[in-house]
């Protein structure tokens, strides 16, 4: 499917819902206006907007359809160019007990600029190995879907096209809850296909899809679960190398003992300061050694404009973030280089 019939069904949700967009915009209502004389306005003022009302003329209908084209820069404003976006799991590594479910988020970064307002996404898993028990769609930043969610666990496969009358420009956007129950041991992989697209909120809208992240983990009995798990424990506070793929950084929260994806320079920045404890300026400067308690965290001055510090379990001490490059480089000079077959077991989440 083309980048051109997903924006067909954004324009046809327009259509159908374009007597809001002029009732509430201003701009958009004042073109209408020059509508006068087919008397369209008194469509508006009698409260007629069902489709039927106006499809009936051609004139109308074309008119309608070049002024809902001319009104995309006034409903998508003009934002910075658009980036590089991606399609991952919320927990996508990890030791599961086979015989029990298994509970996933399907999400988006849009990678900021302009942002996003469609996407077309398909996965395929092992049928052998798991089964697709439910799906929800509540909180998704997606509120319509042209193609609703449908899956086929005889197949093994996922698919839907979603979207938003708005441009969504922030990271970790849910879109879909998903619930599997796991069937049989052994390791498994959620993968996007290739037709998978993202589209650009701009009037003439772009595949920004740059990249798409496998979930990868392993089905097990309760003793590689708790195997998983001491050595989640053993990696707490430390941040990860993914040597055997790109180089891929992720920080292991020692509150939790699950592994946060770091991505760019900005996105390490972000998390960090998000998984980061508040503490007196005090703290900051009386240790050169810090305490056991404090190895492994984020700490942020409160008292010195939040300056953020990374307290390296290997020295306990502390090493200055400060802006989105330097926590980038603290992140690589401090990193420990680890096989994709042990960073695997380890639990992933995103905030």
């Amino acid at each position: 499917m083309m980048a051109d019939d997903i924006w067909g069904w954004i324009m046809q949700y327009f259509l159908f819902n374009f007597c809001d967009i002029i009732m509430t915009n201003k701009k958009v209502s004042i073109m209408f206006m020059g509508l006068h004389r087919l008397k369209f306005s008194r469509l508006v003022k009698n409260g007629d907007c069902s489709l039927d009302a106006f499809i009936d003329n051609k004139i109308m209908r074309y008119l309608t359809l070049i002024i809902l084209l001319s009104s995309i820069p006034i409903l998508f404003p003009h934002q910075t160019l658009a980036a590089e976006a991606s399609l991952f799991f919320s927990s996508g590594h990890g030791v599961y007990q086979g015989g029990k479910d298994f509970s996933t988020r399907l999400m988006v970064n849009s990678g900021g600029g302009k942002g996003i307002n469609a996407v077309k996404v398909e996965f395929k898993f092992d049928p052998k190995m798991l089964k697709i028990k439910s799906i929800g769609k509540d909180n998704s930043i997606f509120k319509f879907w042209p193609e609703d969610v449908k899956f086929d666990n005889k197949k093994g496969v996922l698919n839907f096209v979603g979207g938003t009358p708005t441009s969504y420009k922030e990271g970790a956007g849910k879109i879909l809850d998903i619930n599997f129950t796991l069937v049989t041991r052994g390791k498994v992989s959620l993968v996007y296909a290739t037709s998978s697209v993202i589209l650009s909120a701009e009037a003439s809208p772009k595949n920004i899809l740059k990249e798409t992240r496998p979930a990868n983990f392993t089905i097990g009995t309760e003793s590689s679960v708790n195997s998983a798990l001491i050595l989640a424990q053993k990696l707490s506070g430390r941040i990860l190398l993914q040597v055997e793929s790109k180089g891929e950084a992720w920080y292991v929260y020692p509150n939790d003992s699950k592994k946060y994806y770091l991505g760019r320079p900005s996105d390490a920045f972000n998390i960090m300061r998000k998984l980061g404890l508040g503490v007196k300026h005090s703290i900051i400067t009386k240790n050169k050694i810090f305490p056991l308690k404090l190895s492994g965290k984020i700490l942020l001055d409160t008292e010195d404009k939040g300056k953020a510090y990374y307290i390296n379990p290997t020295d306990r001490k502390a090493y200055y973030l400060g802006r989105p490059a330097d926590a980038f480089q603290v992140m690589r000079e401090k990193g420990l280089g680890i096989r994709n077959e042990e960073i695997f077991k380890v639990k992933d989440w995103v905030i």
